[in-house]
């Protein structure tokens, strides 16, 4: 017997693909303003796995495996929230705007919760210490990347 399309499973891997797709937008929104600014990429994904695997795992990080670490985490990240993203929506009534009004809001979550971990950890200042300059671009791609899994969950959907 098939599975429903709406099962708890089955919702999980639609979020899961919408948070990876999500996160494929984010990532060429990112490139592409890095490369008109000439702006450097954050590294802060690295420094929280490195503090996993420090703190948890008691194991060194080298140098050379942070690049590789940085893609690890941000993709990681960026896909798991997926999941999240799809216990909401199958957890609400359809907003007005639709799936792109939804998705706005679950990315201004999203760069909210960092707002909150990072700082926590020591790994930026608090929003109220950060220049607008750099604000507004993070903003702008966690609305990109909400954006890009509520649609994207919406045709898996």
């Amino acid at each position: 017997m098939a599975r429903s399309k709406n099962s708890p499973l089955g919702a999980v891997g639609r979020g899961l693909a919408a948070g990876a797709i999500g996160t494929a937008v984010m990532t060429a929104g990112q490139m592409a303003y890095y490369k008109i600014t000439g702006a450097q990429g954050s590294q802060t994904p690295a420094e929280v796995g490195k503090r996993v695997i420090e703190g948890v795992l008691h194991r060194s990080v080298p140098e050379e495996k942070m690049e590789p670490l940085n893609n690890a985490m941000h993709w990681g990240y960026g896909t798991t929230w997926g999941i999240a993203y799809a216990v909401a929506a199958g957890s609400r009534r359809p907003a007005s705007g639709g799936n792109l009004a939804g998705g706005l809001a679950f990315g201004t979550v999203v760069w909210g919760a960092s707002l909150v971990h990072l700082p926590a950890m020591g790994l930026s200042p608090p929003v109220w210490q950060m220049p607008p300059s750099s604000i507004a671009p993070d903003l702008g791609f966690h609305l990109l990347y909400g954006a890009a899994v509520g649609c994207a969950y919406a045709v898996l959907s």
